[in-house]
């Protein structure tokens, strides 16, 4: 993987360019930067599998926060070491690792596998996001305005709200996987709630791409482009850059030879977002959508995607500790009870209105309380691209919310599939699977 590093700074020239302002250190302090990162993700990498996973397996918790820690260490808020001063030097690295998010979410989108779905899992995919997105987005924009605890505009008021409402709308089949590798799954819940959380996933990526169509920071030649030009531009980017690369997939190919396409692909729809100011998460999503559908060899790109997906959410965590800056105290706590309540509370109640004259369980927020690498990704694109004491307390708060639920999410969700009698036995080390057969396809 890490052999590609220098295709995707070459890949991306927008991205680069931007990057490259005068306040920086030189090429042979960037390519130093870069050679230490590629170091400490591969030494962290190889703890991940020989200790983490195992104490994944053992605690039941999803692995993550060590990987935040770590960012934070090396990012310019901790001056002891700041082994990242330049993190916008390494922009392309982390296009190229949201992108991959992005377009892994946009490959399950495939007409085959939505017919084969449970019809309850659209009432999950709608309530389960909308109603905490909302919650959380009204909430946030009353905190930011109303009480006086944050020095900001009302644009960056509405911005930050927006953004923490997608935060709170997203889910995580991770701890379904996670589960999948201690103990025998069987029944109707689990592929239901993980099928869930893949689609509104996609839903959810769609609504943070509007911010950036809402919010968009226009060069002065293009004040007049409306919220709706930058919106079909993201989506018609995506499926251009499909159709395109879509010609040039065999299907054939060796698996070495389609994750190089692949990071091909993703660094040049990513460095494009980046460059227009669009979100790579919604342009990659639509670009999968085509490749999947569309493309020789389009389940195979998806499966691709899958194996290399943990690489990349290592270095969203080191790159989303990076970025962090220390917040005010006193608001950021309140904006994080505030925020961990309202999901809370607004899942509780989707569950309770999915499951109102039916056979559905009205309890399913148990297992749908963690975060994934999809939240991962919107905040560290947010974070890039925006500033502000109200966009720096949101980003704050979401990786409050990702350390905490992802701790408690994996032993609710077994508490729940326990309940319903689908948790059969635990599996020997030696059975362990690598990840849960309930997925879309």
């Amino acid at each position: 993987m890490f052999t590609a590093v220098p295709f995707v700074w070459a890949a991306l020239p927008g991205v680069a360019h931007a990057a490259n302002g005068s306040g920086q250190n030189g090429d042979a302090g960037e390519l130093g930067t870069v050679v230490l990162l590629v170091l400490v993700i591969g030494v962290a990498y190889v703890l991940a599998h020989n200790v983490v996973e195992r104490l994944q397996r053992r605690f039941l918790v999803v692995s993550g926060a060590e990987y935040l820690l770590l960012g934070f260490l090396l990012g310019p808020a901790f001056p002891a070491i700041n082994a990242l001063e330049n993190v916008t030097g390494l922009l392309p690295i982390i296009a190229l690792a949201a992108g991959w998010v992005g377009l892994l979410r946009g490959t399950d989108f495939d007409f085959a596998s939505l017919q084969k779905l449970d019809p309850a899992t659209w009432r999950i995919v709608f309530l389960h996001h909308l109603l905490p997105g909302a919650a959380v987005g009204v909430g946030a924009y009353y905190f930011f305005t109303q009480l006086g605890w944050v020095d900001t505009t009302l644009r960056g008021a509405a911005l930050s709200a927006s953004a923490l409402a997608c935060f709170a709308a997203a889910d995580s089949a991770e701890p379904f996987d996670l589960l999948a590798r201690r103990y025998e799954i069987t029944g109707r819940l689990a592929p239901l709630l993980r099928n869930g959380t893949r689609l509104g996933d996609i839903v959810v990526i769609l609504a943070f791409g509007l911010i950036f169509c809402v919010f968009h920071e226009n060069a002065p030649e293009a004040q007049d482009y409306s919220p709706a030009l930058w919106a079909w531009v993201t989506v018609l980017l995506g499926a251009a850059l499909g159709f395109l690369f879509s010609l040039f997939l065999a299907g054939d190919e060796s698996d070495n030879s389609r994750f190089l396409a692949l990071v091909g692909i993703i660094a040049f729809a990513s460095g494009g977002a980046y460059f227009l100011e669009l979100s790579p998460l919604a342009v990659n999503l639509s670009m999968g959508f085509v490749l999947v559908n569309f493309a020789r060899g389009g389940q195979l790109l998806h499966t691709t995607l899958e194996s290399t997906e943990r690489p990349m959410a290592i270095v969203l965590l080191i790159f989303a500790g990076a970025l962090w800056q220390p917040t005010p105290l006193v608001p950021t706590l309140l904006a994080l009870g505030g925020f961990l309540i309202a999901r809370t509370g607004a899942k509780g109640l989707a569950s309770v209105i999915a499951g109102w004259g039916t056979s559905v369980r009205k309890d399913l927020f148990r297992g749908l309380l963690a975060h994934g690498d999809v939240t991962l990704a919107m905040a560290v694109s947010f974070r890039l691209v925006y500033d502000g004491e109200a966009a720096k307390i949101a980003y704050s708060v979401v990786l409050g919310s990702i350390i905490l639920n992802d701790l408690i999410a994996p032993r609710l969700l077994r508490g729940l599939l326990v309940d319903e009698g689908e948790l059969q036995r635990e599996l020997k080390a030696s059975d362990s699977r690598t990840s849960i057969e309930v997925s879309t396809r």
